[in-house]
C-alpha cells in the first residue's frame, strides 16, 4: 500500500511516519521546503519525500497526480504554541492546504481512504471556538463529501499529547527542561483533567484507524484522564526535582475549560492498545531530554 503522509517531519508526523515505516508500507511524506528532517533520522531512507505547500494549488494537484496514492494521513497545520489557536491567517492558509489536498486526492481517483488529523476542542459545546477548532471542524465537515468519490473519511480527534522531539515551548518539555537545569518554574494549579498519550501511542492509533473501516470522528484519547498537576508530579519525580515546582504560582488559564477526554471506544474497536503509561512515558521522555541536555541539543 502507497500512503500520502503530510507534515511528515513534524512531531506527530514524524511518529507516524516511523510506525508505518516499520509496517513496510510505501510512504510518501510531504513536507514545506526546508523543513527540518532532524525527527527523521534513521528512517529516512524508507520514505520518498516531496517538498512543497499544499496551500498552491496547482502544486498539490500535480504533486498528488505524481504519487497516487492508496490512502492518505492528513497530519500538516499551523501549530506554533501560544499562537495557533487563534492565528487567523494562518488556520485559514492550513484549511486551504486541506481543501487543495481532498480536491486532488478525488481528482486523482487512486485514493480510498483518509484520515484527518483533527483536535478535541471540536468537541467543545461553545457558540464562539477559536479559529484553530472552527477550520479544523470546517475541513472535517467537508471531508464527508468525498464519500461520492468513494473516499472513506476518519477524523482522529486527537486530544493531549507529549514526547521526545516535542517542541521546547510546550508545557510538558517546558517544565522538564526547567527542573533539569536545576531551575524553578512557575506554573498553574495544574486542576484541569487531560487525556495524555505518549506521542508513539497517539501514531499507533493514527495508523491503527487508517488501517480499519471506521469514518467521523475518532477520538485518540483514553478515557482515563488525570489532573495537569499530576503530569507535574510524575516530571518531578523523573527528574529527582519536585521542589522546583511552582505549583499554583500562576493564574488558570482558559484552558481549564477544555475537554478532560472523549469517547474511546471506536479507537479500542481497532485493536489499538496504550504502550506507555503517564508514569513510564514521562520517565522516557525526561531521559530523551536528559540526554539532549547532556549533548548540548
Amino acid at each position: 500500500m502507497r500512503i500520502l503522509l503530510t507534515g511528515a517531519t513534524g512531531f506527530i508526523g514524524a511518529s507516524v511516519a516511523r510506525a508505518l515505516v516499520e509496517r513496510g508500507v510505501e510512504v510518501r511524506g510531504i513536507t514545506l521546503p526546508g523543513a527540518s528532517r532532524v525527527r527523521l533520522a534513521g528512517i529516512e531512507s524508507g520514505l520518498e519525500i516531496h517538498e512543497g505547500d499544499l496551500a498552491d494549488q496547482t502544486w498539490a494537484y500535480d504533486t498528488i497526480r505524481s504519487i497516487g496514492p492508496d490512502a492518505a494521513i492528513h497530519l500538516a497545520w499551523y501549530a506554533e504554541p501560544a499562537f495557533y489557536l487563534r492565528a487567523v491567517p494562518e488556520n485559514l492558509a492550513s484549511l486551504r492546504a486541506g481543501m487543495n489536498l481532498m480536491g486532488a486526492l478525488a481528482d486523482g481517483g487512486t485514493c480510498r481512504r483518509l484520515i484527518l488529523a483533527g483536535t478535541c476542542l471540536e468537541n467543545l459545546n461553545t457558540s464562539r471556538p477559536t479559529i484553530y477548532a472552527a477550520a479544523k471542524a470546517a475541513q472535517h465537515q467537508l471531508a464527508g463529501g468525498l464519500a461520492e468519490r468513494s473516499i472513506t473519511v476518519a477524523c482522529a480527534h486527537i486530544h493531549y499529547l507529549y514526547g521526545p522531539w516535542e517542541d521546547p515551548g510546550r508545557v510538558v518539555p517546558l517544565v522538564i527542561r526547567s527542573l533539569l537545569q536545576g531551575e524553578r518554574i512557575e506554573l498553574t494549579s495544574g486542576s484541569q483533567s487531560r487525556d495524555y498519550l505518549h506521542v508513539e501511542d497517539v501514531a499507533e492509533a493514527v495508523c491503527k484507524v487508517a488501517e480499519s473501516p471506521l469514518t467521523g470522528r475518532v477520538d485518540i484519547c483514553t478515557g482515563s484522564p488525570v489532573k495537569l498537576r499530576d503530569v507535574f508530579d510524575e516530571i518531578g519525580r523523573a527528574t529527582g526535582r519536585p521542589d522546583l515546582l511552582g505549583t499554583s504560582s500562576l493564574p488558570d488559564s482558559e484552558s481549564s475549560g477544555w475537554p478532560a477526554t472523549g469517547n474511546p471506544a471506536p479507537l479500542l474497536s481497532t485493536g489499538w492498545k496504550q504502550k506507555y503509561d503517564l508514569q513510564q512515558g514521562i520517565q522516557q521522555t525526561t531521559d530523551w531530554w536528559s540526554t539532549r541536555e547532556r549533548i548540548g541539543q
